[in-house]
């Protein structure tokens, strides 16, 4: 997306940022934060490596808030946190390429209406003294195969982690010239404010075992750790730490 999904390039004023990250050995919490670029794919690679993905609750955190950029990096980004089982939380929003990037977590947290934004792709490029201006499929042939090929990449992803056909539907029936934000309500059903099932099915027996909770309650309390832990602004290690108590007490 680009203020939707490019799948060429975009270019954004904030440049996205991954600060060290440092809990404890083997857990890592990381911060995404602005426009999703090549450079930031590269640091996020030595950022995941190592982590111990059998931690409890969970070896990667990410806290993730961007208005998109790069579609194609964004699903290697997702690709590689979902490698690591990530549990990626939404701070503010994430729209347009955002989504592919928050597709990836295991547990995916959001607080608030209207945090995700969603459009249908579009084509992208860089015109030197100009900035990003978008390609016109309809009158570029080639320009038109990439599209379709794009669309077929972004579907095939989303089933691939284990996503709904619904969220790809929802985002074709967005004009690529519009983000439409979606309610709170919209988001479970779409697979994103919610936890994999495949993972549930591995890690919810030991959640359920740590927290003398039934799995019903583990998952109110992993998907409950958005709204209270970012309730207000906090820095990485302090979300974790609010995160492991919610996770404890329920609140």
């Amino acid at each position: 997306m680009a203020t939707a999904l490019p799948l060429i390039a975009a270019a954004f004023c904030a440049a996205a940022q991954v600060p060290p990250p440092a809990i404890q050995p083997g857990i890592r919490v990381i911060e995404i934060k602005g426009a999703i670029t090549p450079s930031l794919l590269e640091k996020i690679r030595p950022a995941v490596e190592n982590v111990e993905t059998g931690r409890f609750p969970s070896g990667l955190v990410v806290l993730l808030e961007s208005n998109g950029g790069d579609g194609l990096v964004a699903i290697e980004i997702g690709r590689l946190l979902r490698v690591a089982k990530a549990h990626v939380f939404v701070r503010n929003r994430c729209a347009s390429a955002c989504v592919y990037v928050l597709a990836g977590g295991v547990v995916r947290g959001i607080a608030r209406d209207r945090a995700i934004g969603i459009h249908s792709p579009r084509l992208t490029t860089f015109v030197k003294g100009i900035g990003v201006v978008d390609i016109n499929a309809a009158t570029n042939p080639n320009a038109a195969a990439a599209l379709e090929a794009g669309n077929k990449r972004s579907r095939e992803y989303f089933a691939e982690m284990g996503l709904p056909e619904a969220l790809f539907t929802a985002m074709m029936a967005t004009p690529s010239d519009q983000t439409r934000y979606l309610d709170l309500s919209e988001l479970a059903p779409l697979g994103l404010n919610a936890i994999d099932l495949a993972y549930l099915a591995e890690r919810g027996p030991t959640g359920t075992t740590v927290y003398k909770v039934s799995e019903a309650e583990y998952v109110r309390r992993t998907l409950a750790a958005a709204g209270i832990c970012l309730a207000d602004p906090k820095p990485g290690a302090e979300f974790f730490g609010c995160y492991r108590r919610v996770l404890r007490s329920g609140e």
